[in-house]
C-alpha cells in the first residue's frame, strides 16, 4: 500500500525533528559564541603580549637609565674622593712644612715677642689641620666609609698624652687642666685614633670657650656581662655656656650656638656632628648640660677586652718621653726638600745620626747595602712610590728586617691599609710633631734594646 504525502505526521517524529532543529540552533549558537570568546580571547591575548613587550622594552630602558645613572655617580664619588685624596695631601705637605718649621724654632733661643708671634703661628697651623681634618672626616661618614681600628691599647695613656698636648694651649690663657681617672682596663682592643679625636674635639672646644678657670676631663670604666668594656667620659668647663635653646641642634652638622660664634671663634660647626658619630659606631652616644657657668659633655663608648683587662688606678701624670732612649741606624725617605729639613733637624734633635733617600729605589739600594733600624717611609715619590719600596724591601736578604713607618701626607684610613698591607709597621700622618717621631723612636728603641746610645749607625 502507497504512502500518501498528505496524511498527518506521527507526533513522535515531528517532537523529535523539532527537538533536533533546536539542539542544532543551540549549537550553532554556542559554536559562534565560542568562536566570539575565541577571538576576544586572541585580541586580549594579543594586547596582553604587546603590552608586556612595552613593558619589558620599558623596563630595559629605565634599567639603562638607571645603569647609565648609577655609573655617573659612581663616578662623581669616585672623583670626589680623589679629589679630596689629592687636596689633603696637596695642603698637607706645605702644612708639615710650616708646623715642622715652627716647632724647629721653638728649640732655638727666642725672646718673649717673638715666642708669642711663633706660638700663633704654630696655633694658626693646627687650627687649619683641624678644619682639614674635619672636613674630610665628615665627607667620609656622610659616603659610609667610616671605618675603625681594632688594636689594643692602655685608654689611660691615651687620655694622659691628649690632656698633655692641650696643656700649653690651656695655660696660655691661665686654665688649669685637670685630669681625673678613675678604674680604667690596662688595655682594651679598639679604634685609640678615634677616641683620641672624640676627647680632642670636645677639650679643644672647652679650652676655646672658656676665659678664666679650668677645665677637667675624667673617665671611668666598667666590665659589661658581655665581655666588654663601657668607658665613660666627662670634659667640664667654666666657660660661657651654651643657651638652653641651641641644645637640641648642637650635635647637628654646620651648627653652632648662634652665628657669632663662627666670627669670634671660627670652627667649621662639624666638630660635634663628628663626635656624635664617631661615639655612635663605637656603640656609645653622646650629650652636654649647659649653663651659664659652664657646660659638662658626657659620652661613653664600647671596647672589646684585650689580652690584658684589669682594672687600675692611674694618677694624673703626663706621658714622660725621653729624648732618646738609644741610638738608632735611621733612614728618611723623603723628596720633597722644605719636609727633608724638617724631618733631619727634628730626628738630629732626638738623637739620631740620620740618612737620606730622595726617591724609593734609593731607599731599597741603600736598605740592600747598609744596616738600618727605622726608615721613615714617604708614599709619593719619583721613580719608586713608598708602597713599592716596602714590598722591595721586604724580599730583600738581610739579616735584620728595618721597621718601616708611613710618613706622609696621605692621611686617609685608606692609605693606612695600603701602607700596612705592603709590610709597613706604622703610620704617621703629616703634619708630623716633634713627639710623633720621638714615639716612634722609642718604640723601635724597645724591639733593638741592645743598641746603647753612640753606638756606630749606618751612614754616619
Amino acid at each position: 500500500m502507497l504512502h500518501d504525502d498528505t496524511s498527518p505526521v506521527n507526533p513522535a517524529v515531528e517532537r523529535a525533528l523539532r527537538r533536533a532543529a533546536r539542539e542544532r540552533a543551540a549549537r550553532q549558537e554556542a559554536e559562534s559564541l565560542l568562536e566570539r570568546k575565541s577571538l576576544e580571547l586572541y585580541q586580549t591575548n594579543e594586547k596582553l603580549r604587546l603590552q608586556a613587550q612595552d613593558l619589558e622594552d620599558l623596563v630595559r630602558i629605565r634599567t639603562a637609565a638607571l645603569e647609565k645613572a648609577l655609573e655617573s655617580a659612581q663616578s662623581a664619588t669616585s672623583a670626589k674622593s680623589n679629589f679630596l685624596a689629592m687636596m689633603s695631601h696637596e695642603i698637607r705637605t706645605p702644612l708639615n712644612g710650616i708646623i715642622g718649621i715652627a716647632d724647629m724654632l721653638f728649640l732655638s733661643p727666642l725672646d718673649d715677642e717673638q715666642s708669642a708671634h711663633l706660638n700663633l703661628l704654630v696655633q694658626s697651623g693646627h687650627t687649619l689641620l683641624a678644619l682639614i681634618n674635619d672636613i674630610l672626616d665628615f665627607s667620609k661618614i656622610e659616603a659610609g666609609h667610616l671605618e675603625l681600628e681594632a688594636r689594643e691599647f692602655d685608654p689611660a695613656m691615651e687620655l694622659q698624652s691628649t690632656a698633655a698636648i692641650y696643656r700649653p694651649t690651656a695655660q696660655a690663657k691661665g686654665l688649669e687642666i685637670e685630669l681625673v681617672l678613675g678604674e680604667l682596663p690596662v688595655a682594651v682592643r679598639g679604634d685609640s685614633h678615634r677616641l683620641r679625636q672624640v676627647v680632642s674635639n670636645i677639650l679643644s672646644n672647652a679650652i676655646k670657650f672658656t676665659s678664666k678657670g679650668k677645665v677637667s676631663l675624667g673617665a671611668a670604666a666598667r666590665r659589661e656581662s658581655s665581655g666588654r668594656w663601657r668607658i665613660g667620659i666627662e670634659v667640664k668647663d667654666t666657660g660661657i655656656g651654651i643657651p638652653r635653646e641651641s641644645l637640641a641642634h648642637l650635635f647637628e652638622p654646620f651648627s653652632q650656638a648662634d652665628s657669632s660664634t663662627t666670627r669670634k671663634f671660627g670652627g667649621t660647626g662639624l666638630g660635634l656632628a663628628i663626635c656624635k658619630r664617631l661615639t655612635e659606631a663605637m656603640d656609645g652616644g653622646i650629650s652636654v648640660d649647659s649653663g651659664p657657668g659652664g657646660s659638662t659633655f658626657h659620652f661613653h663608648v664600647h671596647f672589646d677586652a684585650a689580652a690584658s683587662s684589669s682594672l687600675a688606678s692611674r694618677r694624673d701624670e703626663s706621658p714622660i718621653h725621653p729624648a732618646s732612649p738609644c741610638e738608632l741606624s735611621v733612614l728618611l725617605v723623603e723628596d720633597n726638600a722644605i719636609n727633608q729639613t724638617v724631618a733631619l733637624t727634628l730626628l738630629k734633635r732626638l738623637g739620631q745620626r740620620t740618612s737620606l733617600a730622595d726617591t724609593g729605589r734609593k731607599a731599597v739600594e741603600m736598605i740592600a747595602a747598609g744596616h738600618y733600624d727605622l726608615v721613615f717611609m714617604d708614599m709619593q715619590m719619583p721613580e719608586m712610590d713608598g708602597i713599592e719600596a716596602t714590598k722591595s724591601v721586604r724580599h730583600l736578604d738581610l739579616k735584620k728586617q728595618p721597621r718601616i713607618i708611613a710618613l706622609t701626607a696621605n692621611a686617609f684610613e685608606a692609605d693606612r691599609e695600603r701602607c700596612l698591607s705592603a709590610g709597613m709597621d706604622g703610620f704617621v700622618s703629616k703634619p708630623f710633631r716633634l713627639d710623633d717621631l720621638r714615639r716612634e723612636i722609642c718604640d723601635a728603641c724597645l724591639r733593638c734594646p741592645t743598641r746603647p746610645a753612640g753606638t756606630p749607625v749606618a751612614g754616619a
